[in-house]
């Protein structure tokens, strides 16, 4: 997208106003050259004093007023409008599934990854269609209206997510009931592309296939994924996998592709179903199939501008130009008579208004100059530059103590340094804010976390937690300080006992041997530190074995259900009733 609709204009408008300031900055020199020659010592008295600077001002405030004039002219543009269109060859809706089940890596890099480039080849294929786009999983939601704009469509398209509507599951029933809403006003044929990986939890699906034969919807269904199925991860907003979605039994999920509900839905709208080999392949097959229905042309708004913002600077231009009209070179005089009488009358009086204009200087400037170390430190905090935006916050909290974002942001220094008993203690003094309550504790949680306190770093989870029970975050690190608090106080005694006398031990030798611990403290330091980055790679490559480990397992009892109750056979317990759950 340009940002300006006309940017000839902008740059003749530029380079006009170059050479405006440029003659305008030559006249001015010799003018005040000519009033130096003619007035000599009385030239500082007279040419260079208040009405001076206000003339200069009056003339930048014309220049700036002339620049945003000329930026309207070149019609500034953001946003998208739609515009009629005439002679569409027909309509088509392309439902697409955002389930929890689409994340699944069976067909790389996902099934929703496929799904959007599927979308976006259907939409070239489709040119001069108007297509529209729904989101669904356990409801149905408009995510791009009626339209032949390919780059709305694209760009809609990328903000395809798994799990990004509130209701979860994969209903069929409810990604045809809004496209028969989307289509409800247009005769003919009407056409929908569905994309899923066919495993539907709706109890309605047959009263919703009624209702589309009636209206004439060909639903084409495209099955994305494998018969064999994948698990289904659960990713964090980084886009690492966490864990594996898993069913009220704690068992872990298989998704596999659900071909014979889609070959149904094909059947009875007398349409057709296809496996999704490739997104261009699909899109062609989708593009011979539709071409063959002799769909209603229609006429409405279904191509799309960018919308003309020339509005915002030619007002703010008006603006300047109005302040340059109040701004007289001589100024105004105001006189407070009243203030004078009072002084004069009354002088108690007076020195107690004098007294209150001068108290409450003080507080606003604190409070500016508070904000402006605050601004400082943050500047500083972003560059990484930990003790100075320390020193900023410190200094601006000083200033305006009762604000606890000050608090906040001074434990979050604290907590960079490396202090985090003083981390903690900020943090918890910022929760007084409840604006910034949840995410104190949270942050006070972490910081008596690396501090030892465990104690006070479960109770800091707890208080977000209490404040904001979606914080999946805050439930994770309370659930890893719980086990560290179990597995402390399961240490043996002996063990503590031992690790004691070898911790004195340890003293002694060293107090023995004070000129060797000088010698050797940079060795130490160094040989600790590759110890730590040995120790963090076995751990980080073990984790990673573990997990692959897992995933094999559970795919393999998930994928051979028969062998799991064989097993609670023997054990002499009865198989579980299986259940239809919602992913």
């Amino acid at each position: 997208m340009d940002l300006f609709r006309y940017p000839s204009v902008l740059a003749w408008a530029c380079f006009a106003l170059a050479g405006l300031v440029f003659f305008r900055y030559k006249a001015e020199l010799s003018r005040l050259e000519a009033a130096r020659l003619l007035l000599g010592p009385s030239f500082e008295r007279l040419v260079l004093g208040p009405a001076s600077a206000r003339r200069r001002l009056r003339g930048l405030l014309y220049l700036c007023a002339l620049g945003l004039a000329a930026a309207a002219a070149a019609g500034p543009q953001w946003g998208v409008e739609l515009t009629p269109v005439t002679d569409l060859k027909g309509n088509i809706v392309i439902a697409v599934d955002t389930s929890l089940s689409m994340a699944a890596r069976d067909i790389k890099p996902s099934r929703l990854e496929n799904a959007r480039l599927l979308l976006g080849a259907i939409a070239e294929k489709f040119a001069g269609y108007r297509i529209g786009v729904v989101a669904f999983a356990g409801e149905g939601y408009v995510q791009c209206p009626l339209t032949t704009d390919q780059d709305a469509i694209t760009y809609f398209a990328s903000a395809l997510t798994p799990g990004m509507l509130p209701g979860q599951g994969t209903d069929f029933s409810e990604a045809i009931g809004t496209t028969l809403n989307m289509l409800s006003r247009y005769g003919g044929q009407k056409v929908m592309v569905l994309i899923t990986d066919g495993e539907d939890h709706s109890s309605v699906l047959n009263t919703a296939l009624e209702e589309a034969a009636k209206q004439n919807l060909k639903i084409f269904t495209i099955g994305i994924g494998t018969p064999d199925g994948e698990l289904i991860p659960m990713n964090d907003s980084a886009g690492n996998t966490l864990e594996y979605k898993k069913d009220s039994s704690g068992k872990t999920v298989v998704s596999r592709l659900g071909e014979t509900e889609l070959m149904k839905i094909a059947s009875r709208t007398g349409a057709a179903y296809l496996r999704y080999s490739g997104p261009d392949t699909a899109a062609e097959e989708v593009r011979k199939a539709v071409s063959a229905l002799d769909l209603e042309k229609s006429k409405g708004k279904g191509g799309s501008n960018f919308k003309n913002r020339y509005q915002w600077p030619l007002a703010l231009a008006l603006l300047l130009l109005l302040i340059e009209l109040t701004l007289m070179e001589k100024g105004f005089k105001l006189e407070f008579s009243w203030l004078r009488k009072a002084a004069a009358g009354a002088p108690k009086g007076a020195a107690a208004v004098t007294a209150a204009l001068l108290l409450s200087l003080p507080a606003g400037l604190a409070a500016d100059e508070g904000g402006a170390l605050a601004r400082k430190g943050n500047s500083a905090y972003n560059k990484q530059d930990w003790p100075k935006a320390f020193e900023y916050y410190s200094r601006a909290l000083e200033k305006n103590p009762a604000d606890k974002r000050l608090d906040f942001n001074t434990g979050d220094a604290f907590y960079r340094l490396e202090d985090y008993a003083k981390a903690g203690e900020f943090f918890g003094q910022a929760a007084a804010s409840p604006k910034i309550a949840a995410k104190a504790h949270y942050n006070r949680g972490n910081a008596l976390y690396r501090a030892g306190d465990l104690p006070g770093a479960i109770a800091g989870y707890r208080a977000a937690l209490a404040l904001d029970p979606k914080d999946e975050n805050a439930r994770f690190n309370l659930q890893k300080a719980l086990e560290q608090k179990k597995k402390n106080s399961c240490k043996d005694p002996k063990d503590d006992k031992k690790d004691q006398e070898k911790k004195d031990q340890d003293k002694k030798d060293q107090e023995k041997k004070p000129s060797d611990k000088k010698d050797d403290k940079q060795q130490q330091e160094q040989e600790k530190k590759k110890e730590q980055e040995r120790k963090k790679a076995e751990a980080k490559e073990k984790s990673r074995q573990i997990l692959e480990m897992m995933k094999e397992k559970e795919k393999a009892e998930a994928r051979d259900p028969q062998a799991a109750q064989r097993a609670l056979r023997q054990a002499g317990k009865p198989p579980p009733v299986p259940r239809m759950e919602d992913w």
